[in-house]
């Protein structure tokens, strides 16, 4: 770890714990390893139950850490007691998916954002008034907007004032957890825009959590894929997202949409290749997690975990990358990874 990492995650487990009746303990992470850098945006992507956000949760100490570490700006924070990640809350913070649930709509915005100001700095009124009016305007809302109800707002501008309540802290660090899911297109590109102007002016790393690859692909430096818990495919976010190497993180780029009909006709052809080759059995897999469902699995993929490989820039756990990158990989029908598509 070196003076540039903020945030430094090793072989983090998180398991929990449930009784036999109710089918036993779900190991949610399993071995994670990520760092973020200071002014950097690391994306967590994967389907719903990869563990992204668990791995948020277990940062922001939400959920209790089974293994691993967690350190922040070199500190170990694992196990932080109450009385620490209070004072921790001055430097990292958090946006939620749903802003409305998240607050008191009985209090108005300038009391929502004011709460945190007064219960963990203390600060005076006056200074209280000016982070708050300072925060509405960095996400683009006027004074007023502090007299008022959340009910007042639209879901866009709920999530701004969500993105204020954080930023009235001063963070280092934010996490986003599926911070612009619920929202429109159109509406979410603001969002995002936002985001990154604020990363630039206010110099803050986001941890940003999403299962849409095209959306972590926009704001992110570096790209984590998680599937089952595991961390598949991890690099820079250009190779990542335009290049995937790891069949997953492909099906993830074949699942969205683009405006292109030619590539997305190329697209549902993939979707369609990946459907109808994937071998049916009721075999439990011993390595990878994906086996099951990819179209280029092979014996050794059922019988030994891939480990996690960097090259190129990319580090990726699948033992045929090679082939799938170089359009050799064939599929059960013969066919190739370059007749496929």
């Amino acid at each position: 770890m070196t003076d540039a990492t903020l945030l430094h995650v090793r072989d983090l487990d998180v398991t929990y714990r449930r009784s036999r009746r109710r089918g036993g303990d779900v190991h949610a992470v399993r071995g994670v390893d990520l760092t973020v850098g200071r002014g950097e945006t690391v994306g967590l992507v994967g389907e719903s139950g990869s563990g992204k956000s668990t791995i948020g949760s277990a940062v922001l100490g939400l959920v209790p850490v089974t293994g691993g570490s967690i350190a922040f700006d070199g500190a170990d924070i694992t196990h932080g007691t109450r009385a620490e990640r209070r004072l921790l809350a001055r430097r990292m913070q958090v946006v939620f998916q749903d802003p409305y649930g998240s607050m008191n709509p009985a209090h108005t915005v300038g009391d929502t954002l004011a709460e945190a100001l007064r219960h963990n700095l203390g600060l005076p009124a006056d200074a209280i008034r000016e982070r708050v009016l300072r925060a509405l305007d960095d996400v683009g809302l006027p004074p007023g907007a502090a007299h008022r109800h959340p009910a007042a707002f639209s879901g866009g501008q709920r999530q701004r004032i969500a993105i204020a309540r954080a930023l009235v802290m001063e963070p280092d660090f934010v996490v986003c957890d599926e911070a612009v899911s619920a929202l429109d297109l159109s509406v979410q590109a603001q969002v995002l825009n936002l985001l990154a102007r604020l990363k630039r002016t206010r110099g803050l790393s986001y941890l940003f959590i999403s299962h849409d690859l095209s959306v972590v692909r926009y704001l992110s430096d570096t790209i984590v894929v998680l599937y089952a818990g595991r961390v598949v495919e991890r690099g820079p976010a250009t190779l990542v997202a335009d290049s995937p190497a790891h069949p997953y993180t492909r099906a993830l780029l074949a699942a969205a949409p683009v405006p292109d009909p030619v590539a997305q006709r190329r697209r549902r052809a993939e979707r369609r290749t990946a459907a109808a080759a994937t071998p049916a059995t009721d075999r439990v897999s011993e390595g990878c997690a994906f086996t099951p469902r990819c179209p280029y699995a092979r014996e050794i993929c059922w019988t030994a975990r891939p480990d996690l490989v960097q090259r190129d820039g990319v580090a990726v756990a699948c033992h045929r990358r090679d082939e799938i990158a170089a359009g050799t990989a064939t599929l059960p029908d013969g066919r190739t990874t370059a007749d496929a598509t």
